[in-house]
């Protein structure tokens, strides 16, 4: 049976609620729409909550743009880049899945980088062969729950601060996930090239703009970096409208050039490369200066770094030029005695007993506490005596003495140009503290200290600044802004002082029993004069013995008549004794160097490529040797004249200068070469390689020879040349 329908009636008391309901909303409402009109009436007047609405209206249309500066770059002397800027990126890795993959809506192509990591073992494999990490530490990385990972191994960050090289090739690779973030960095195309001297950067954060910007960290990229900064340039915008007024235009950073011969400083590197490889010493410098203008021409030190590489954090900070001052030894003596000679307290035939001298019960002793037996003060100083100059200094009185100290201005800083440059300290309390430092012991000074001392010398008394900067130039118009000069910082001695002194040092050089007779330059054309240096350690109040617990060190200023250049080396600890003495092993930098710097001469070619490896001929025919090094980039000469080379003047693999002079030795006669145009170092090198004795006149090149080309010539053969200064 079928229920009939049946109408509900509606509770009153839900009506009843329905409607006070309804009428609540509608006041609310109504309050709302009261409380928008008054408002919008305030907000007509132009003020709300005491700000201008007008004033912010405006500002509204209105855009401040930062402009960031670009650094400016380093160069050499001859225009050679030694720092520029660069980009460089750090990688990512997206492993969320959620984020997906995305198409370029022209080409319909998946978007490179984008979505998340896919194929985790392809990906690993694939960055293995760029990044330093293994294809198993990447993996590890790939496989940990996060939304996005870096790659971080044992030996850093191995996704930061990728190469554009490193980051074209991964970027190519097309991998999913993989994504980057490019920021500014700084490139050094010569890599360790003169390291500490150049400097490196570090990277902040702009606080203007936001991006990440590069500020020096230490060498002429920290002593120069206002100027190399620039300033940032801001753009400012009413609406669409720039405002002139409110802008400012950015000052990129000036570029700035130093003093650094590119061919003389490859040679440095070169040569304390070998050095420092055999000799394992814990630390050395060397560095070449213009004797007359104080321009830096060539500086170094080991160990030094790769500023290219993040990895590669110097091992030793301190830039040992100027600060890290140490006991120089004897070198000092040459200061002592132009003090004597200034003073009229150099009696140099005099005579006093070597060995051991007794000041107030302590020792002064010559080294390895020789007994030479009665020696002149002249012979004293070639020898290196301490005893002697403890006496000299007695002689002239603590006084007088402390007086020259600060004439030649030791003690103080050369304002050579870089950051934090040290002044060294000396004991002086007591009168063996004062007879020590007579001999450099006692007194601690920097290389710069020590070559700006002895431009005096040099100079016929006048003390010359040592610098680096050549100029500061503005990469927008070319304009010099600053530019570097010689300065003249002292006269501590007279002219007649100086010149005899060198004298003296010549000693040093021409005597049998001298202690720079290794670096005799004479069979070359060049009288030198020079200074050595043996000065023990001091660690925890004692002087620790041996040879390899020294600082070895020369001084040398070349020609000595009228000096052009002053070379200083020295050599911290040498674990490793390759040759009979530290001197043959330091004159291995210094001759190649200094005579490359006196000539001039062809193998110092101007060239954007000075540096080429060095093939290995030995074993090849003569022409095909000869063909070999031509390809090379190198000149060769041959000495014998049958069968297969057996030796050649440059060894096979090393770094040589484009156009460096390469000596063939194979079997059989010798046939004199055109030596026209060659250096005396030429010359002098093929005659002692073949035997012959050599004669010259005159200075600079070959422009004639007394026997004729493809002449043969044997071991009592005599060659004359004769030598012209090019025009």
């Amino acid at each position: 049976m079928m229920k009939k329908n049946v109408r509900r009636i509606p509770n009153r008391r839900v009506t009843q609620n329905a409607k006070i309901f309804g009428g609540v909303l509608l006041g609310a409402m109504i309050l709302v729409t009261l409380g928008l009109g008054i408002r919008l009436f305030i907000i007509a007047s132009g003020s709300v909550d005491g700000h201008n609405l007008n004033d912010a209206t405006r500002q509204a249309f209105m855009a401040k743009q930062i402009v960031p500066a670009n650094r400016g770059r380093i160069f050499d002397a001859s225009g050679n880049v030694l720092a520029e800027n660069t980009t460089v990126y750090d990688m990512y890795a997206v492993l969320d899945k959620k984020v997906l993959r995305t198409k370029d809506p022209k080409t319909g192509k998946y978007v490179a980088g984008s979505g998340h990591v896919e194929d985790k073992a392809l990906t690993a494999e694939k960055l293995s062969q760029v990044i330093d990490m293994s294809k198993s530490e990447i993996l590890k990385r790939l496989e940990k729950k996060a939304y996005q990972v870096e790659f971080i191994s044992t030996k850093g960050q191995a996704s930061k601060n990728l190469s554009i090289a490193q980051y074209e090739k991964i970027k190519a690779m097309n991998l999913p996930g993989i994504n980057f973030t490019p920021h500014a960095a700084r490139s050094y195309p010569e890599d360790s090239t003169a390291s500490h001297l150049i400097g490196m950067t570090k990277s902040n954060q702009d606080t203007q703009t936001g991006q990440m910007v590069q500020s020096g960290l230490m060498g002429i990229e920290a002593a120069e970096n206002s100027t190399l900064a620039g300033k940032n340039g801001i753009k400012q915008y009413d609406g669409q409208k720039e405002n002139t007024k409110g802008s400012q235009t950015v000052q990129n950073g000036n570029d700035v050039y130093l003093t650094l011969d590119n061919n003389l400083q490859n040679t440095l590197e070169t040569r304390m490369d070998d050095l420092f490889a055999t000799t394992k010493a814990e630390s050395a410098v060397g560095v070449l200066m213009e004797a007359k203008t104080g321009r830096i021409v060539a500086a170094t030190q080991r160990p030094n770094f790769n500023p290219n590489d993040k990895n590669d954090s110097p091992k030793l900070w301190t830039n040992l030029l100027d600060q890290g001052p140490f006991e120089p030894g004897s070198t000092m003596k040459g200061i002592t005695l132009a003090a004597a000679i200034d003073t009229g307290k150099w009696q140099p035939n005099d005579t006093y007993q070597s060995g051991t001298l007794l000041i107030d019960g302590k020792k002064v002793v010559d080294a390895f506490g020789q007994n030479q037996g009665v020696l002149t003060y002249r012979e004293g100083f070639w020898r290196s005596s301490n005893v002697a100059f403890a006496k000299v200094e007695q002689k002239l009185g603590a006084t007088t003495w402390r007086q020259y100290l600060e004439k030649f201005r030791f003690l103080q800083s050369t304002h050579s140009g870089l950051s934090n440059e040290l002044a060294g300290n000396i004991s002086f309390d007591y009168p063996i503290d004062q007879a020590n430092t007579a001999y450099g012991q006692g007194i601690s000074v920097t290389p710069l200290q020590m070559l700006q001392a002895y431009s005096a010398i040099a100079n016929d008394g006048k003390e010359i600044k040592p610098y680096f900067v050549d100029k500061v130039v503005n990469p927008a118009t070319g304009a010099v802004v600053e530019q570097g000069k010689t300065v003249e910082v002292a006269r501590p001695i007279k002219a007649s002082t100086a010149k005899q002194v060198r004298k003296y040092m010549i000693d040093v050089v021409n005597q049998k029993t001298g202690t720079a007779k290794e670096f005799d330059l004479r069979k070359y054309g060049y009288q030198i004069a020079a200074k050595t240096g043996t000065a023990q350690i001091s660690q925890g109040g004692q002087y620790l013995q041996g040879l390899n617990n020294a600082i070895h060190s020369v001084m040398v200023l070349a020609p000595e008549k009228n000096p052009k250049y002053i070379f200083y080396l020295a050599v911290q600890q040498p674990k490793v004794f390759p040759d009979p003495t530290i001197q043959i092993t330091m004159n291995k930098v210094f001759q190649p160097l200094m005579l490359q710097a006196l000539n001039s001469s062809d193998s110092a070619v101007k060239s954007k490529t000075t540096k080429q490896t060095v093939p290995n001929v030995v074993g090849q025919s003569i022409q095909d040797a000869t063909d070999t090094m031509t390809q090379a980039g190198f000149r060769t000469a041959v000495v014998g004249s049958i069968g297969n080379v057996t030796a050649q003047s440059l060894l096979p693999e090393q770094k040589s200068l484009t156009n460096q002079l390469v000596i063939l030795k194979a079997k059989g006669n010798t046939h004199l070469p055109d030596m026209t145009g060659w250096s005396l170092t030429d010359a002098q090198a093929f005659a002692d390689a073949a035997g012959f004795k050599l004669s010259w006149t005159g200075s600079g090149y070959v422009t004639s020879q007394s026997i004729a080309k493809d002449q043969l010539v044997v071991n009592t053969s005599q060659v004359a040349i004769t030598l012209k200064e090019k025009q």
